[in-house]
């Protein structure tokens, strides 16, 4: 964290070729978070991009009251979320390691089709889960943050992300068991 402090302190002074070691540092973290949501690398890398450009232009907003990797994070999520956004009336993407996995499967068939097919409708359900929520299921089971991890980076109360995960596994749950 001083490390941290430091850098900000000379790119906001003036020095702005530090910003090169935020962007090495956490460039690869951003990419794997934005993929999370926008399953198309080639937009992921642009999104990525943009992280940066915002966090660049907004490095004096900055207040560091937390984590630099925090702040890129939600900056991460609101765009994302924004793309989602815009994209939600285009064509569904097919996800390109499911198509892998059954080329490269020795698995019978059908079995590779109930997996995959819990996990289209776990995904579709998911997708149409109120952001408060899907953000929450993400982070926690995906990203693998802990409840605190997660109250910084959205500024929630510790005791209302419980709530949201609660409900939101709630909700899946009565989603896929009305699916089968």
């Amino acid at each position: 964290m001083e490390k941290e402090k430091q850098i900000l302190k000379k790119i906001i002074s003036g020095d702005k070729e530090v910003f090169g070691e935020i962007i090495l540092e956490y460039q690869d973290f951003i990419f794997n978070i934005i993929k999370n949501y926008v399953k198309l690398e080639e937009e992921a890398r642009d999104i990525t991009q943009e992280v940066f450009l915002k966090a660049y232009e907004n490095i004096e907003k900055f207040r560091g009251d937390s984590k630099i990797s925090t702040w890129l994070y939600r900056i991460a999520y609101n765009l994302s979320i924004n793309w989602s956004e815009r994209k939600k009336d285009k064509e569904i993407q097919f996800d390109e390691e499911i198509l892998e996995n059954i080329a490269d499967n020795d698995e019978p068939y059908d079995k590779i089709f109930e997996r995959e097919s819990l996990y289209a409708n776990l995904n579709e359900i998911i997708e149409i889960l109120p952001d408060k929520y899907k953000i929450v299921i993400k982070l926690y089971y995906f990203e693998d943050k802990s409840y605190l991890e997660i109250s910084e980076i959205l500024k929630l109360p510790i005791n209302t992300v419980k709530i949201h995960l609660l409900r939101a596994k709630k909700i899946i749950e009565e989603k896929l068991s009305q699916k089968n």
